[in-house]
């Protein structure tokens, strides 16, 4: 799609002065911001490359714009440096208010995009929180020293048992808390840990 294509399509592109780069991707250059179309994500950039491109162009924050209200937000929160979010309904006005609440270091999201991403997160919060709920403390202690960077034959030492013991609370923790491995529990528990220790 060339850029007068574009402009035809989409009622926001005037509002943004074209750069050189590929289409849909464009710079409001008063405030050092990447804005790139809802409709062109994933089809003609992905998280790296787009991350690389505003490194080399220098471009402090990303503006996901003419987003549908009935579109799926939650997965937007991934794009790196993302400050604002635009639905497709959104006037000129509105953008110049974003933009300078960003500018000032602010974030620019509508609020219904907000309250679908807290709701996921406190509903991933709820479910660690259930499956970490139901460790003995034996386990707990087990997970503090696992998460200490020690391993079986050290957590058996630490704790009087054999290591044969500390594989079984092992298996039975990464059950619990739905992890395959040492490194994912250890990741499990730098999330975690603090609230089963409190």
């Amino acid at each position: 799609m060339d850029i007068e294509n574009i402009q035809k399509s989409n009622r926001h592109t005037n509002l943004f002065k074209f750069s050189r780069n590929p289409p849909l991707l464009y710079v409001a250059s008063d405030y050092n911001l990447l804005l790139v179309s809802y409709h062109s994500l994933n089809v003609i950039t992905n998280y790296e490359l787009m991350n690389r491109f505003m490194e080399e162009n220098g471009q402090k924050g990303l503006v996901i714009f003419d987003v549908p209200k009935k579109s799926d937000t939650l997965s937007l929160k991934e794009w790196p440096k993302l400050k604002g979010i635009f639905f497709d309904d959104a006037e000129e006005s509105l953008f110049e208010q974003g933009f300078k609440a960003i500018e000032k270091g602010e974030l620019w999201f509508p609020r219904s995009v907000t309250d679908g991403w807290m709701r996921q997160l406190l509903e991933n919060e709820q479910q660690s929180t259930l499956r970490s709920s139901n460790l003995t403390r034996k386990e707990v202690k087990v997970l503090n020293l696992l998460y200490s960077g020690l391993e079986c034959s050290a957590i058996a030492d630490s704790l009087f048992i054999s290591e044969a013991t500390v594989r079984v609370h092992l298996h039975k923790i990464y059950q619990k808390i739905e992890v395959k491995n040492k490194n994912q529990a250890r990741l499990w528990c730098k999330k975690n840990l603090n609230k089963l220790n409190n």
